[in-house]
C-alpha cells in the first residue's frame, strides 16, 4: 500500500475496518484461549505474523544492512514490545474480560505521554495532565467496578493489572523506538523487532506449544489463530502505519479510541460479558482522557 498515493478518504475507511478487526480480536482471543493454553496460542500467532510481515518487508523495501548497535537495540525492543508485552497481555485477558482488556490496552497513549515526560523526550502540558488524570480515574473505575461496586479482590483485578502492565510495556517500546524511527521505516522496525520478540516468546512458551495437541483443534480455533495473526497483526499494522503517515498520528489515534467501544459490544454479544454502570462511566472517562491527551 503506497503511503504517498493513498487518499485520506480511503485511509479513513481502512482505519474504520481496522477498528472492527481489532474490536473483534479481543473476543476471539478470549474464546480461543479457553481451547489452547494462552502462551502457546500467542507464540504460534506471533510466529505466523512475524513470518508474514517479514515477507511484506522484503517485497516492499528489500534488505538493508544495519549497524550492530542498532540490531542490539532492536533485539532489546523486540523482547520488550513483543515478548514481554504479549506475556502480560495474553495472561491478562485470560483473567479479565475482553472488554476490559481492550480499554486498558487503549490507555497506551497516556503511558507514552508520561514516560516521554519522565525521560525528557516530550513536555507534558497542563492539557495533557488533565487527560492523564481523567484516564487514570477511568482506569480505576473499570478495574475495580466489575460488579457495579468498588472491589479490589478477585482474578479479574489481577487480569486488569497484567493488562495495564502490557500497555506500559507497549508505551515504553514506543518511546524507546523513536530514535530508530529516524533511520528506519515503521514497517522495518516492526518486522525486525517482532522476529526477535517471537524468539524471546518461544523461550517461555516453547514447552506449551510442543505439549499442545494441535491436531485436535477445531477449524474454528484454527480460524481464530489465523485471523488474529494475519488480520489483527499484519493487516492491522500495515494499515495503521499507512494511516499515521497519511493523516498523522493524532487523527489516527482518534479512530483507535473507538476500538474499546467495538470490543465491549462484540464481547457482550458473542461472550455475554456484562458491563456494570461503573465500568461504563470509567470507559467514557478513559476515552475522554485519551482524546484530550493525544489532541494536545
Amino acid at each position: 500500500m503506497s503511503t504517498s498515493k493513498t487518499k485520506p478518504a480511503i485511509v479513513y475507511a481502512l482505519l474504520a475496518l481496522v477498528v472492527v478487526i481489532w474490536g473483534f480480536n479481543f473476543s476471539f482471543v478470549k474464546w480461543v484461549i479457553s481451547q489452547v493454553p494462552p502462551l502457546a496460542f500467542t507464540a504460534v500467532r506471533l510466529t505466523i505474523a512475524s513470518g508474514l510481515i517479514l515477507i511484506v518487508l522484503t517485497k516492499k523495501e528489500g534488505w538493508q544492512s544495519m549497524p550492530a548497535s542498532d540490531v542490539v537495540k532492536m533485539a532489546a525492543l523486540g523482547i520488550l514490545g513483543h515478548s514481554i508485552y504479549q506475556i502480560f497481555f495474553i495472561n491478562g485477558i485470560s483473567l479479565t474480560t475482553a472488554g476490559n482488556s481492550s480499554l486498558l490496552i487503549a490507555t497506551s497513549p497516556i503511558w507514552t505521554a508520561l514516560i516521554s515526560g519522565v525521560l525528557k523526550k516530550d513536555e507534558v502540558t497542563i492539557r495533557a495532565w488533565l487527560g492523564i488524570i481523567l484516564a487514570f480515574v477511568g482506569v480505576f473505575l473499570v478495574t475495580v467496578g466489575g460488579e457495579g461496586k468498588l472491589s479490589f479482590a478477585g482474578a479479574k483485578t489481577t487480569g486488569d493489572l497484567l493488562t495495564i502492565s502490557a500497555a506500559l510495556a507497549l508505551s515504553l517500546y514506543t518511546v524507546l523506538s523513536r530514535d530508530l524511527l529516524e533511520r528506519y521505516s515503521p514497517l522495518r522496525l516492526t518486522a525486525i523487532t517482532m522476529i526477535f520478540g517471537t524468539g524471546g516468546l518461544w523461550i517461555f512458551a516453547g514447552r506449551k506449544v510442543v505439549a499442545q495437541n494441535w491436531a485436535s483443534l477445531s477449524l474454528t480455533s484454527w480460524g481464530v489463530i489465523v485471523y488474529s495473526a494475519i488480520f489483527a497483526v499484519v493487516v492491522g499494522y500495515i494499515i495503521w502505519f499507512t494511516a499515521v503517515r497519511t493523516i498523522g498520528p493524532t487523527r489516527a489515534a482518534v479512530f483507535n479510541n473507538m476500538t474499546p467501544i467495538v470490543a465491549f459490544t462484540v464481547a457482550f454479544i458473542l461472550l455475554g460479558e456484562p458491563v456494570s454502570w461503573l465500568q461504563a462511566v470509567g470507559g467514557i472517562t478513559v476515552i475522554s482522557g485519551i482524546i484530550i491527551t493525544v489532541r494536545n
